[in-house]
């Protein structure tokens, strides 16, 4: 439901007691005693952060779906590359690289200073040093479909042998062990091959699927590795309570050193906490007890900010960080299933929808834009949104839509939406619910589960009408477009369907999307990456809402912490300075 004149007031009386609060924040206490290094930087402390979304549904790179568990593995695994906070891609795992002229052939030059964890699944508990025979694992395994793994749409049909791999393992055959297209000519050397050119396929190796783990912590904890992350990255996991939090150590022996030749990372430890309330979390964060509060609730949102400017309303003792963020946040239809197989349903669902009001009204303003054009935010580098038609509100257009369709004319009103408890997307759905009523004479249930839960259905069709965002995993136009590829669509109805969990099919959007990413023109690329969104746009396979910004609230000793589109939380370069 909206929020009532009423609410909003008692909401602002109670939110000036978090302003005044906010002026004086408390000092943390010292968890670690600093320790002075080159360069000026400290080493030592504890950093404390919250995980809104709760607990991640494991830390098996090949499981990872979400950005909270994808947040998680940045500080226990390394890729073969990352991006800086402009996102341009930078080495981590491989020093350097090179392309083919005809975009088939990767050679990654590997670093030979890398080694991973200490942990009893080594012979002696000490880790050993990974080799380019530790990728070929770790990407295989990514193809693997009895690690269960959800990431093998990254190589299907782009990686040669990689779908033959997947089809034989699916059929039981466990005698194909390998993948012709992912070699190790040395230690040092790794060679992925294409079937055909790709343009996305290095920025896609920065995703949580490409993190490198070694073979003997998967066979020493089966089924259980998920809850044992074993990797090469800055920090190793100690304990995990669901529900509370999990601690990180510092990785001593970590490969990484800064400009000054000082070994990262700087902390000693990170604690990680689950609490799923965002009012708890800036309470926490006001009081000294965590380190950062990224997302600002909604509801105190125009009183700790100005929502014209988007600056805080004073001279309060901790900074704020703003980005346009690399985020769409939507309604997702299964277009596979009735009643939404029907596409004048989904437009009219979409025209009935007032974004304008729940930017304003509903997020107060905190959104960059309502979106009214396509899936993909205005973040990315020569891609003009403005030329993607989407939605606005017109409620007539959608009433005549909606009398046309025969879900109207079998008099059925009752929808279904399902959602995850994430406060915002309780607040958005609740209006939603309140305009498709007011517009549309419908009867929206609201159902929430948990998010585990709901990305698991969501996957294998067993939602009809479902509210969620996506977060670039790389910063590429395709990785939005992909989530309507028609490509990744199983012929098996029951099977998951990632990352197009609406179902939608398009053949002509699925050729144009091939032919952009085959192409290794960027600007004919970017050319048919629009023509492929428009189409997208007309069948209105999911229902855009706004595209989003990224706040984070820190405490002005923490140093060397940027905000950026991804909103990548980079800890192993934090340090603090009191």
């Amino acid at each position: 439901m909206l929020v009532r004149p009423s609410r909003i007031a008692a909401l602002l009386l109670a939110g000036s007691v978090l302003a005044a609060s906010i002026t004086s924040c408390k000092n943390r206490t010292t968890v670690h005693s600093l320790r002075p290094a080159s360069g000026g930087v400290r080493y030592g402390g504890m950093y404390r952060i919250n995980m809104l979304r709760g607990n991640p549904n494991g830390l098996d790179p090949v499981l990872i779906t979400s950005k909270l568990a994808d947040d998680i593995a940045l500080q226990v695994f390394d890729r073969l590359i990352t991006f800086d906070s402009l996102l341009q891609p930078q080495p981590e795992l491989a020093r350097a690289w090179e392309i083919s002229p005809d975009g088939l052939r990767y050679t990654f030059h590997l670093r030979t200073d890398v080694v991973f964890h200490d942990d009893p699944c080594f012979p002696s508990g000490r880790g050993r040093t990974m080799t380019a025979r530790d990728v070929v694992y770790s990407l295989t395994r990514a193809c693997d479909p009895l690690a269960r793994t959800t990431a093998f749409w990254i190589f299907k049909d782009k990686v040669r042998g990689a779908t033959q791999y997947y089809t034989a393992r699916t059929r039981g055959d466990t005698t194909v062990t390998t993948i012709t297209g992912i070699v190790a000519p040395n230690d040092s050397t790794l060679v992925i091959e294409l079937e055909r050119p790709y343009a996305p396929f290095l920025l896609q190796l920065a995703n949580a699927f490409a993190c490198v783990v070694p073979r003997e912590a998967v066979e020493y904890y089966g089924n259980d590795f998920f809850r044992h992350p074993v990797g090469t990255g800055p920090f190793r996991l100690v304990w995990w309570k669901d529900d509370y939090g999990m601690l990180l150590v510092r990785n001593q022996r970590y490969w990484q050193h800064d400009r000054w030749g000082n070994r990262l990372p700087y902390l000693d430890s990170v604690f990680i906490s689950f609490v799923k309330d965002d009012k708890v979390q800036l309470r926490e964060f006001l009081d000294g007890h965590l380190d950062e509060s990224y997302s600002l609730p909604t509801e105190f949102f125009d009183v700790l900010l100005d929502t014209r400017t988007r600056r805080l309303r004073a001279n309060y003792s901790c900074s704020l960080q703003v980005c346009p963020a690399l985020l769409t946040w939507f309604i997702d239809f299964n277009c596979a299933t009735e009643p939404f197989t029907e596409v004048q349903l989904r437009r009219a669902i979409s025209w009935a929808i007032d974004r304008e009001r729940i930017v304003r009204f509903v997020a107060r303003n905190s959104p960059y834009a309502p979106a009214e054009h396509g899936v993909t935010p205005p973040v990315l580098a020569n891609y003009d949104i403005s030329t993607i038609p989407g939605y606005s509100f017109d409620p007539e257009r959608a009433r005549r839509l909606f009398s046309q369709t025969a879900f109207a004319r079998q008099g059925l009103r009752d929808i279904v939406l399902t959602i995850y408890p994430e406060p915002r997307l309780v607040q958005v759905a609740e209006a939603i619910q309140a305009m498709l009523a007011e517009h549309l004479g419908l009867n929206v249930r609201i159902e929430t589960v948990q998010l585990a839960q709901f990305l698991d259905m969501a996957e294998r069709g067993q939602l009809s009408m479902w509210g969620t965002r996506w977060y670039g995993d790389y910063p590429d136009v395709e990785n939005f477009l992909s989530l309507f590829d028609g490509r990744y669509v199983p012929a098996d109805t029951a099977a998951p369907s990632y990352p197009n969990s609406t179902r939608y099919k398009n053949d002509t959007v699925t050729a144009l999307l091939t032919r952009a990413t085959t192409t290794t023109d960027p600007n004919t690329r970017l050319s048919l990456y629009a023509a492929a969104e428009r189409l997208i746009m007309r069948d209105a396979p999911a229902a855009m809402l706004f595209y989003e910004n990224h706040y984070r609230l820190v405490h002005r000793y923490v140093r060397n912490y940027p905000l950026d589109p991804m909103a990548r939380p980079i800890l192993k370069h934090v340090w603090f300075a009191w």
